[in-house]
């Protein structure tokens, strides 16, 4: 009963975040923020690539979906990117990669969709403490992206645009403070305790349209049914999911599976440590074949109690598994940043995979560390609940 309105809730945020993705892609605001991030970084080895990144990072601090950021970043970036000469398949796989940290940066619908799917109303973990979990894992990553990018761009030669004085620079500014208070207030306000990931989301929505209306006049009042209507189709792709997921865990709860599944693991592992290897091993393999919010519905009854088992927190459990399952998005056949790539720039599949390696190989070492440093994921939570 109880548990199930809190999820109603929680789980309303998710149209109101596509809603904004698709707003923000719209009304020009990463074009803003790309043209100030390529103002501040563009003269430096990689530094279209580090743009790119940055950008998809700050992004990822507004939506919450993986596609929805790389489609942004990706239809402006990778042409600028072609004309200083940067090879296409390297320019995708960067912007794909940095698209995967949507889900893991707050918000993150995967971490919605995490909380709605835990059946147990006694593991009482907050959306917000899941969100700020994922806070420090993401940047991480982000880090390690730049760092990664800026090597290899320097051994393939790739070009650099000319330094751009520092009144320029407060220009690009000028024009991206408008893009970069949507973080502010969906971060902000949520840990803030303003208001709720579903209040935050629909703010940030507006907002989105409002900037898209007035200030970038991009959007324009025939262009709302078309967004309402894309953002309406995710969405019921997402709820579907999670209907079926319902009835899923009832018959697992009925069954006893997910008890049973727990009992023969606690007795043959003695630690967590292997137990937690498996589990990103399994994401990772299952994320090449699956959707994400398909293999949460499968993995989060059993892994939940499995953690539970050992003592082992859900927080970071979550994250774990959310950087886990974010690989999924770059990773073939059905790598959904992959495709969104694809179809932007014509460039194949496999080349854009074969490039977006190393950034599959860093996205597991953080998920290791996160699984074994807890202070990674559980430092910002513990702020929020003293």
């Amino acid at each position: 009963g109880m548990f199930n309105q809190v999820s109603g809730i929680t789980l309303m945020s998710i149209p109101f975040f596509l809603l904004m993705g698709n707003f923000m892609n719209a009304g020009g605001i990463s074009q803003d923020l790309f043209g100030f991030a390529r103002a501040c970084l563009g003269h430096r080895w990689g530094g279209l690539a580090n743009a790119a990144i940055v950008s998809c990072m700050v992004m990822s601090a507004m939506s919450g979906s993986a596609a929805a950021v790389a489609a942004g970043i990706g239809m402006i970036a990778i042409s600028e990117m072609r004309k200083t000469g940067y090879e296409q398949s390297f320019s995708c796989a960067t912007i794909a990669a940095s698209g995967g940290l949507g889900p893991i940066i707050p918000p993150s619908i995967t971490m919605i969709l995490f909380a709605s799917m835990i059946s147990d109303p006694k593991v009482g973990v907050s959306v917000n403490d899941l969100f700020m979990g994922g806070a420090i894992p993401g940047v991480l990553i982000g880090i390690m992206f730049i760092t990664y990018a800026s090597f290899a761009c320097k051994k393939r030669n790739f070009g650099k645009v000319s330094p751009v004085p520092m009144k320029e620079r407060l220009r690009y500014f000028g024009k991206a403070i408008w893009a970069l208070f949507t973080p502010v207030i969906v971060l902000g306000g949520m840990f803030g305790g303003l208001f709720t990931a579903t209040e935050a989301a629909a703010v940030a929505a507006l907002y989105a349209a409002l900037l898209g209306i007035f200030k970038y006049r991009k959007i324009k009042l025939k262009d709302f049914p078309h967004i309402f209507w894309i953002t309406a189709k995710s969405s019921a792709q997402i709820m579907f999911v999670i209907a079926t997921a319902s009835f899923f865990q009832y018959v697992l709860l009925r069954t006893r599976i997910p008890q049973q599944a727990v009992n023969a693991i606690v007795s043959v592992f003695g630690s967590i440590v292997p137990v937690l290897l498996i589990i990103i091993l399994m994401l990772v393999i299952m994320g090449c074949f699956m959707e994400g919010t398909a293999i949460l519905m499968i993995t989060v009854p059993i892994f939940v109690p499995l953690a539970q088992a050992y003592n082992y927190s859900i927080i970071q459990l979550a994250v774990v598994m959310c950087i886990s399952l974010s690989v999924g998005v770059i990773t073939p056949p059905v790598g959904l940043n992959l495709y969104v790539l694809s179809s932007i720039t014509g460039e194949k599949v496999m080349r854009i995979a074969k490039e977006a390696v190393p950034f599959v190989l860093i996205m597991i070492t953080v998920a290791l560390l996160a699984a074994f440093i807890s202070p990674l994921s559980l430092f910002l939570p513990s702020l929020g609940s003293v």
